[in-house]
């Protein structure tokens, strides 16, 4: 797909702000609301996706980077599939050189962020996992809001990643608020 300066321009300008009106945007690229608006729907079809992020920092959030070694291509797809799915991902990559599946989490606060370390991450899965290695850090400078998923309804008992936090050791003795898309979640989200 091409996309010319105007393209490039509407794109800035959503980068900026994602509700900046069609109008204002054709107003400052010298066109109508229509011609921009029909612009937007052909970046949408395969480039452009506009998207509510959530301040990190705001909410007091702490990221973890968690690198693994997965032994073999199927079960690489097998945990990219799994981890795909869980509310807490907001990045997840096949990586060559030392480690070959690279993810980030977020998490509520410190506790939380140890427990899904430990016991949630692609670091916790058993079969496949030669090494792998954790890196906790704050919320991020750049990008400042993250697509940090929001579930709406909650009536699941496992995680995407199979775990039951009603069964969990530190989960019951309130050192973990749980997973978003269980009915179990505790937190603010």
């Amino acid at each position: 797909m091409s996309f010319d300066e105007e393209d490039k321009k509407i794109i800035s300008i959503l980068q900026e702000d994602g509700r900046t009106p069609l109008s204002a945007m054709g107003k400052e690229l010298g066109l109508s609301h229509v011609a921009v608006g029909k612009r937007l729907d052909k970046l949408c079809e395969k480039l452009v996706k506009v998207s509510a992020g959530l301040n990190a920092e705001y909410l007091g959030f702490r990221i973890a980077i968690v690198n693994a070694e997965v032994e073999t291509p199927k079960r690489l797809r097998e945990l990219v599939d799994m981890f795909s799915k869980c509310p807490r991902m907001v990045f997840l990559t096949m990586t060559t050189g030392a480690y070959n599946l690279m993810t980030i989490m977020v998490a509520e606060d410190a506790d939380t962020l140890n427990a899904i370390i430990e016991r949630c991450s692609v670091r916790a899965r058993k079969g496949g996992i030669r090494r792998s290695e954790a890196v906790i850090g704050e919320a991020p400078v750049v990008p400042r809001y993250l697509p940090i998923k929001v579930v709406a309804t909650r009536t699941d008992e496992d995680a995407p990643c199979g775990i039951n936090c009603g069964r969990c050791l530190r989960y019951n003795e309130k050192k973990c608020l749980g997973c978003p898309s269980t009915k179990y979640y505790r937190g603010p989200l």
